[in-house]
C-alpha cells in the first residue's frame, strides 16, 4: 500500500506533468487556419455590415450600426485603450482626411471597419509590432511562428500600429 504522503506526492506529480503536456501540445499544435472572423464569409451575414441598396448588397457602404455586430463578441472592457466610434472625422473639430481604404459608416462616421477588416487571415507570420508573442509560443524546428494580425488595415513588425494612426493622423 501507498502511503497518504506517496498518493499526494504521486498526484501532484501527475498533475504538472500533464499540465506541462497540455501547456506544450498548446503551444504547438494548432491550425493556423483557424479563423475567429469566419462568420463573415457567411452570405446570412453580410447584412450585417454592408448596406442594402435596391436589393442589391453594396460591399463598399456600412451600416450606421455596424459597430453593434463587433460589439456582440468583442466587449469595450476587452478591448482597452481604443479609438473613439461614430465621430465624424471630417466635422468642424475633426477636420482631418481619411485614406480611401479606410472605410467610414454611410453616415461618414468612424467605425470598427475604419482600422479593422473584417475579412483576412486571423494568423500570419508576420508579426503586427514589434514586441509581439507568437500565438504558438515555442513552435519546434521548421515549424512557423504565428502571430494574430488583430484584423488590422495597416501595421509594420518594426513600427507597429503608427503606420495606421499616421494615416489620418500624420505623426510619421
Amino acid at each position: 500500500m501507498i502511503g497518504a504522503s506517496k498518493r499526494v506526492l504521486l498526484t501532484s506529480l501527475f498533475l504538472v506533468t500533464a499540465g506541462f503536456l497540455s501547456y506544450l501540445v498548446a503551444a504547438t499544435q494548432f491550425d493556423p487556419r483557424e479563423n475567429p472572423h469566419a462568420v463573415f464569409g457567411k452570405p446570412d451575414k453580410c447584412g450585417k455590415c454592408h448596406i442594402n441598396y435596391r436589393g442589391e448588397l453594396d460591399t463598399t457602404r456600412f451600416l450606421p450600426d455596424c459597430n453593434d455586430y463587433c460589439m456582440e463578441c468583442h466587449t469595450a472592457g476587452q478591448l482597452g485603450r481604443s479609438h473613439p466610434t461614430r465621430v465624424r472625422p471630417k466635422d468642424k473639430y475633426w477636420k482631418m482626411a481619411i485614406p480611401k481604404d479606410f472605410r467610414l459608416d454611410d453616415d461618414g462616421r468612424i467605425m470598427c471597419l475604419t482600422c479593422h477588416r473584417a475579412h483576412g487571415p486571423s494568423l500570419s507570420t508576420v508579426r503586427a509590432y514589434p514586441k509581439q508573442k507568437p500565438v504558438n509560443v515555442r513552435p519546434p524546428e521548421g515549424v512557423l511562428a504565428y502571430y494574430k494580425t488583430y484584423f488590422v488595415r495597416v501595421t509594420d513588425p518594426e513600427k507597429g500600429y503608427a503606420l495606421l494612426c499616421d494615416g489620418c493622423h500624420k505623426y510619421l
